[in-house]
């Protein structure tokens, strides 16, 4: 039986009044192509400034972390650091004699601490992070951070109410080291002291009259 043969296709012929394309070179189109390339470079040198200054910044604060962990072991106190001390350094002879790991991205530390793990200690915390505010400015904050009682709520169990006391602040870009380190080798004084008296109270007595409080919070308290 033989094979019906399909109607042709009709080929639509665009209207007479139809607005060609607009050219690719046109003045527009180049003028809008030289700004995103030039947007793209200008964004990507800027990350990488960013993370160039977070890395000599890091590498630094890193540094210092480490020296005040190994004091406080050395009076048997544990203080667990954030980041972990196997990620970024090589120790040819622990603790004391160590390099920096080379395949270790500094620039992408984004908060750095070191928590106390003695017995009755737990919340005691030194922080460092980096943020950005509503309006997207980047800023550096230092705090310490300390358990102010516990309390046990209906639905939730027991809660530790944390406090905060700021120890430094500033725009990312105008990070004073010297400031840090003030700020840091007071707190640290006081925190080594306390440990020796066996108490915590004149630390955070120290930390309420020196220091402007940050906000107070509750955390689940594991028992």
């Amino acid at each position: 039986m033989p094979r019906k043969r399909g109607r042709p296709r009709k080929i639509r012929t665009p209207p007479a009044d139809a607005t060609p394309a607009a050219p690719t070179d046109d003045s527009f189109v180049q003028s809008l192509r030289s700004a995103l390339e030039k947007a793209q470079v200008e964004v990507s040198s800027k990350g990488e400034e960013d993370l160039q200054h977070r890395t000599r910044l890091n590498k630094r604060l890193i540094q210092d972390l480490w020296e005040v962990h190994v004091q406080f072991e050395g009076i048997g106190v544990h203080l667990a650091m954030e980041p972990v001390p196997t990620l970024f350094a090589t120790f040819a002879e622990y603790p004391s004699v160590w390099s920096f790991r080379e395949s270790f991205d500094f620039g992408r530390v984004a908060s750095l601490e070191l928590g106390d793990r003695a017995p009755g200690w737990l919340g005691f915390t030194l922080k460092f992070w980096y943020y950005r505010t509503p309006e997207g400015e980047g800023r550096f904050r230092g705090i310490f951070e300390w358990c102010d009682g516990e309390s046990y709520h209906r639905y939730a169990g027991w809660m530790r109410t944390m406090s905060q006391a700021i120890l430094y602040d500033a725009p990312e870009k105008e990070v004073d080291l010297d400031a840090i380190h003030q700020a840091l080798r007071d707190v640290v004084i006081q925190w080594y002291s306390a440990h020796l008296e066996k108490s915590a109270d004149p630390l955070v007595a120290h930390l309420k009259a020196k220091y402007p409080a940050g906000p107070t919070y509750s955390k689940e308290s594991y028992r």
